[in-house]
């Protein structure tokens, strides 16, 4: 049976919010990408090996409600929809089309930057559903989109 609400705890008070999307994601943030100790050579050779998944640092479940994305898994993240400032689907220096099979033919990942604060702010890059060759990234971005407008 399909759940049409999302129930968001923050504080012991409850938002309800309309669920838009849910799936798993593979995720980092920008700085653990551009860690050459860890992804030096992944992010050149890692499209030769179809075995490999995608670049990331975290595993979880991933949530597109209409008041922004949350993930949970082996680190918690949410992203109201209001701190959202620039959302890109394609491949850059970070996270390259040569670091994937098919060097991206079939999927890119989703470049999200949001403030934490007036004067701080983070990227995270996602891979959402991602079954081998393919990923649902294309769905999520047009949705994310579509909200922010």
């Amino acid at each position: 049976m399909l759940k049409i609400k999302a129930y968001i705890h923050r504080k012991y008070k409850y938002m309800v919010a309309q669920k838009m999307l849910e799936g798993n994601v593979l995720w980092s943030y920008d700085y653990e990408l551009n860690n050459e100790k860890n992804f030096g050579w992944i992010k050149r050779f890692a499209g030769m090996f179809s075995f490999l998944k995608p670049l990331h640092n975290h595993e979880g479940n991933i949530l597109l409600a209409s008041n922004g994305l949350f993930i949970t898994g082996d680190e918690h993240l949410e992203l109201p929809l209001s701190n959202i400032e620039e959302v890109y689907m394609g491949f850059d220096e970070l996270f390259p089309a040569s670091s994937v099979k098919n060097l991206g033919m079939f999927w890119q990942p989703i470049r999200i930057k949001s403030f934490i604060n007036h004067s701080e702010s983070q990227t995270v890059y996602l891979v959402i559903n991602h079954t081998g060759f393919f990923s649902d990234n294309k769905t999520w971005f047009n949705t994310l989109i579509s909200l922010l407008r």
